[in-house]
């Protein structure tokens, strides 16, 4: 059963919970289509959108100027914002803006939080 809208365009890729994006993430070593397609059983379209989120955050990640971002303590926050953060006409995350909302996201927890 797929409840999940084929993304044709862009600003249709759905949004995933931050635990459906992060479960297991491994920025160097992309799972198989297989592992992905496993980990939504139900919906196909939803582990499409898993591949396109992770490739935009991939993208992001390979950016020069995103190094200063890639910190331990950011990363719970770049993959909350990458689970639902819109993507641009190119199928990526803007980038300045993409800094902007991991920087919010920073900012919104308690210190104790940010660690």
């Amino acid at each position: 059963m797929t409840s999940t809208t084929f993304p044709t365009l862009p600003g249709e890729v759905a949004v995933l919970t931050t635990g459906e994006f992060a479960f297991e993430l491994e920025l160097n070593d992309a799972p198989s289509l297989e592992e992905v397609c496993r980990r939504f059983a139900n919906d196909a379209n939803r582990a499409l959108v898993w591949f396109i989120r992770f490739r935009a955050l991939k993208t992001w990640c390979a950016r020069d100027d995103s190094a200063q971002w890639m910190s331990a303590a950011r990363m719970p926050h770049i993959c909350e914002v990458a689970a639902s953060f819109e993507l641009n006409h190119q199928w990526e995350f803007d980038p300045e803006a993409f800094c902007l909302a991991v920087d919010a996201n920073c900012h919104r927890r308690s210190p104790r939080e940010r660690g």
